[in-house]
């Protein structure tokens, strides 16, 4: 990615940490089993056997790839309040229905 005005290395390290808005009309659109990060949000998130995990309440980068953060919600079988930070890797995402409003997971709590 390139912004105009910035064309050193120090003028792109100035602004390290900044946000980056663009319309989501200017984004490309999604490949089939492609999902944008920012619409997991809200999600209802199951394991593979169906069994609810609770909503995913946001993501945030490691490092390495994003992660999910999952909050049980009141009513589930664990504890209310209780979370679980998921990769969003494919070895743990089954399947992302942004339009839906599912993610499905590869989880086992006793792992």
């Amino acid at each position: 990615m390139r912004l105009a005005g910035v064309v050193t290395r120090e003028a792109a390290a100035a602004l390290t940490l900044g946000e980056v808005r663009v319309p989501r009309t200017a984004l490309p659109p999604l490949e089939p089993g492609e999902y944008y990060v920012e619409d997991v949000p809200g999600c209802a998130v199951e394991d593979e056997s169906g069994r609810a995990l609770g909503v995913a309440v946001g993501t945030f980068w490691n490092g390495a790839h994003d992660v999910l953060t999952v909050a049980e919600q009141e009513g589930q079988e664990g504890e209310a309040g209780k979370e679980r930070l998921i990769p969003l890797v494919p070895a743990f995402v089954v399947t992302v229905d942004a339009r839906g409003r599912k993610i499905r997971v590869r989880w086992d709590d006793d792992v």
